[in-house]
């Protein structure tokens, strides 16, 4: 079983011909509102491709909390460690221009009222997956007690410590969160550095570039497939939810990355932040 604890958010998308500059208005050319979060996109994602995933997180009482932990259920994620806070539902604002480049805005609401003790009882299974759309001190806390492979998606990358690291075995940043957390512009440097305090690999997501891993004794480049992208939305969120679920099935790093490579860039030729379905990818994962 993979846990995913992390956030849930209702996602507000507009779409626009390009970005403003500052001070610039710009029209909306259409408006989506859909299920978001970086642990629930990831949850979702990993439930999608078959696996068996249990989310821990928070969301508000009131009614789209509700229709989140519905939404959860319908997509056969275990929701019994899913919290109602009196708060309000986290919320995202997604900017998607013409190029289907994005700009985040996020309101945690409830994600941020979940607190260690929520954690009790929740953290099983065989694989771990968080991020950082949540408290530091709990992400700390659960990387710490989970008895299992612990994968940290460093996203959006604000740490107060990189004491963290040294209790998660993969790092899953993009380009940008790796030079932010390493705090150098030469990947290998970077790598060398962050490598001191997470136990086994580094996986870094390059977009259409594939990814690459790097671990204390090499550096392999991993490509993907062509595609023309439309919403690069939680493309992340899938590539690490097809991480963990390869992983869990025992497939060695560079294969699961791999497979992930492929899953995300299929989830980018659609709208929204969710990944695809088995049935939509295990022929093209058998012709690789």
């Amino acid at each position: 079983m993979i846990t995913v604890v992390g956030s849930y958010n209702t996602d507000t998308i507009l779409k626009l011909e390009r970005f403003p500059v500052p001070g610039e208005t710009v029209f909306v050319q259409g408006k989506l509102i859909s299920h978001g979060g970086k642990g629930s996109n990831q949850a979702v994602s990993a439930a999608r491709l078959g696996a068996n995933v249990s989310l821990v997180a928070a969301v508000g009482n009131d009614e789209r909390g509700t229709i989140a932990l519905k939404f959860l259920q319908q997509e056969k994620v275990d929701t019994s460690c899913v919290k109602v806070k009196e708060a309000q539902t986290g919320s995202a604002y997604i900017l998607l221009n013409g190029q289907g480049e994005t700009m985040i805005i996020v309101d945690r609401g409830a994600n941020y009222e979940l607190v260690a003790e929520d954690l009790y009882q929740c953290l099983r299974g065989d694989v771990l997956l968080t991020q950082l759309e949540i408290r530091e001190e709990v992400v700390r806390f659960a990387l710490k007690e989970f008895n299992g492979l612990r994968i940290l998606n460093p996203a959006p990358a604000e740490l107060r410590s990189l004491d963290i690291l040294e209790n998660v075995d993969i790092l899953t940043p993009n380009e940008i969160e790796f030079k932010e957390i390493s705090n150098s512009d030469d990947m290998l440097y970077g790598a060398e550095v962050l490598l001191k305090r997470v136990k086994k690999a580094i996986v870094v997501t390059l977009g259409e570039n594939g990814s690459v891993i790097f671990t204390k004794h090499k550096s392999v480049r991993i490509p993907t497939i062509k595609v023309r992208a439309v919403d690069t939305t939680g493309a992340g969120d899938v590539f690490n939810a097809a991480l963990a679920l390869f992983l869990e099935r025992g497939y060695d790093l560079e294969q699961a990355a791999e497979n992930a490579n492929i899953i995300a860039s299929i989830s980018v030729t659609s709208y929204g932040a969710l990944g695809p379905k088995w049935e939509e990818v295990k022929e093209l994962l058998q012709e690789k």
